[in-house]
């Protein structure tokens, strides 16, 4: 089947090629305009250095010429006559240039490092930029965006970085100034020779461009492949899935489908460079033909007297001169393999500029919410499926209150979460804080409004303080306010295990660093939340942070946590039944709707789904403790065990 993909995509691919060859020309010029953007005063370095190291060299052919014609003269007048004077001063000339032509080329290629570093730099900045500063992450589980992420970071096109693009496109200026002052310099003795060279050379230089062209764009073609050959490699490497990859012998796997996504990927970049050697052997045959031609014109002039010996010099000179506008070099591989991944730095830009992954609004949610949050017959599925996560779904949270969602897995409680953070927006319907509709709201300013932990809360791998400190980082830092955080999340016991306290670097990776059990990064999530939520956040959402405790140590949090912010709008997600209890008002999800919802006693009297989920979780509790002794349904016995695991926390 894969063989037969490949075959299928092999035409569509030579197509694609085929249209994109033409791009690298706005793509250098496109380079070009963004360099003085990063720095106009480095530019204009660079600027002027390629113009002076492209101007050394033809004032070094028309001395050297002027020093063999001034010899011929001064053999035969004597070196005390003007001739000899004029060979002193010719061979001066030709020694000077000679020291400026190796000391300005180092000079060139440092300055147009140094704006290719800062190029580099920006670039990056602009790519995170462009993929963070979105309040939403729509566009980060989008498959075409992340290939121009990927594109961006430069996947695929090897060692080339913008920093030696800079680095290329100054070497490829010099290189081309150069030439146009050789054509000028043979100009006066054939000008037909010096334009025909220059059309012959550039013509076949086009040529070896265009398939070094084809095979990046092919390249360009394959990045969802070579993005996948990455995550394989990144399994077989990094200490994160280590573990896994030995316990149940996933290296041999690993390594295998790393070889066959790579393959299949840079197949086909082999079949594009399938005829790359006919190329490179008539290219130089054509080199070899024409120097030959020119050489035995000029020798022929020469012997004629209708040149003399230092016009001969500089022709033969600047032929040669001419002659590397047909040849590739370090520069133009840099260039042609480099440009590629900064158009789609500007293109992710301007795809994450849209409104839909900028999203709208521009009103202030301080304070908010004061009354209630409501969704509205909402309707989403995320982009790219068809399933639908909610249909009509409705739902009222009132403010300073605690509401609990429960519901299978896949039942959407957590896309709920994303939603209500505007990490998305609904795809039907709409949510209103306090009347307002949530797209109206700056989007940034709401979600400073939120203190959330998901379930796949980030364990960063910084100071113990910046864990906790994370969750208000535009507020100056606040000890007590820090220690209070810690001390309801139950996390002041963590001091004991770190080797520096809170500034230890809660990773292995770093030296002096240590890392943390799951139920102790839980807390410290949990502080996280909190300082977030003493620092001014209006909503609180916990989405199964716990799921590394044990159930008792879970109600504890849970219950202390209800007690400790009383009044605050407080959502809990949970599929731990006995734990959620305590919430002010608890709604079940199901297809897409709230099925049911009220206090848990009202849940049980209704004898709905909420029912039969948590009295099936209660009878597991009834076997631990031995106290289902039998019985009709075992309700009661379900209910006595579910309070003594809350109670006895």
């Amino acid at each position: 089947m894969a063989a037969g993909g490949s075959g299928t995509n092999t035409e569509t691919d030579t197509e694609t090629t085929t249209k994109k060859r033409q791009r690298l020309g706005p793509a250098i010029w496109a380079t070009v305009k963004l360099l003085p953007t990063v720095d106009r005063r480095r530019t204009a370095w660079v600027a002027l250095t390629v113009v002076i190291a492209a101007a050394i060299p033809s004032f070094f052919k028309v001395a050297s010429g002027a020093l063999v014609g001034s010899v011929f003269v001064a053999a035969q007048q004597g070196s005390h006559s003007a001739a000899g004077h004029r060979v002193v001063l010719a061979l001066v000339a030709v020694g000077v240039l000679y020291i400026l032509q190796q000391t300005v080329g180092p000079i060139q290629l440092a300055v147009a490092d140094g704006l290719g570093r800062r190029v580099s730099g920006s670039l990056r900045e602009r790519a995170m930029a462009a993929s963070v500063l979105p309040p939403g992450i729509a566009h980060l589980e989008d498959p075409a965006m992340l290939d121009k992420v990927a594109l961006a970071q430069g996947v695929g096109t090897g060692t080339f970085t913008p920093r030696m693009v800079v680095g290329g496109l100054a070497g490829l200026a010099v290189r081309y100034l150069s030439a146009f002052a050789s054509v000028a310099l043979l100009w006066p003795y054939h000008w037909w020779m010096a334009l025909g060279l220059a059309v012959v050379f550039t013509a076949t230089i086009q040529i070896f461009r265009q398939d070094f062209f084809a095979q990046i764009q092919v390249v360009a073609g394959q990045a969802q492949t070579l993005r996948r050959s990455a995550y394989f490699r990144d399994l077989a490497l990094t200490p994160g899935a280590a573990k896994e990859a030995r316990v149940f012998g996933l290296g041999s796997w690993v390594s295998t489908r790393f070889r066959e996504s790579w393959v299949s990927g840079m197949a086909h970049v082999w079949l594009a460079r399938r005829n790359s050697w006919k190329i490179s052997a008539i290219g130089p045959l054509i080199f070899m033909v024409t120097e030959f031609a020119i050489f035995f014109m000029l020798g022929r002039s020469l012997l004629r007297g209708e040149i003399s010996p230092g016009q001969f010099t500089v022709y033969l000179q600047a032929a040669g001169g001419i002659a590397i506008l047909g040849s590739l070099s370090n520069d133009d591989m840099a260039v042609q393999f480099g440009v590629a991944s900064i158009p789609p730095v500007l293109e992710l830009e301007e795809a994450v500029a849209s409104p839909s992954v900028r999203l709208s609004g521009s009103e202030p949610a301080a304070g908010l919410p004061r009354q209630t949050i409501r969704f509205e017959n909402v309707g989403f599925h995320y982009p790219g499926q068809e399933r639908a996560i909610y249909d009509g779904l409705d739902l009222e949270i009132a403010a300073g209150s605690s509401l609990a969602i429960v519901g299978e897995n896949g039942a959407g409680k957590t896309t709920l979460v994303k939603l209500l953070a505007r990490l998305y927006d609904p795809t039907e319907g709409r949510i209103t804080v306090d009347g307002t509709d949530l797209r109206l709201l700056d989007p940034a300013a709401w979600q400073r409004r939120l203190a959330a932990i998901f379930q796949d809360f980030v364990r960063y791998e910084l100071p113990a303080r910046d864990n906790v400190c994370f969750g208000a980082v535009d507020a100056p830092f606040d000890e007590a306010r820090f220690q209070e955080a810690l001390s309801r999340a139950g996390a002041l016991g963590l001091l004991d295990d770190l080797p520096h306290g809170w500034d230890t670097v809660l990773s292995r990776q770093f030296t002096e660093g240590t890392d943390l059990s799951g139920g102790q990064w839980q807390r410290l999530a949990l502080a996280r939340a909190l300082y977030a939520a003493d620092a001014g956040a209006g909503v609180l959402v916990l989405d199964e942070p716990t799921a590394n405790l044990d159930v008792r140590a879970e109600a504890d949090i849970y219950d202390r946590f209800l007690d400790l912010t009383a009044g605050m709008t407080t959502i809990l997600i949970s599929h731990r039944f006995s734990t959620v209890r305590r919430a002010a008002r608890i709604v079940v999800l199901e297809h897409g709707r709230v099925s049911e919802q009220g206090t848990h006693d009202e849940l049980l009297a209704l004898e709905g789904r909420y029912a039969h989920m948590f009295r099936l979780q209660a009878s597991r509790f009834t076997d631990i403790e031995g106290g289902d002794e039998g019985g009709d349904d075992g309700d009661t016995g379900g209910d006595e065990a579910a309070d003594e695991v809350v109670t006895s926390a």
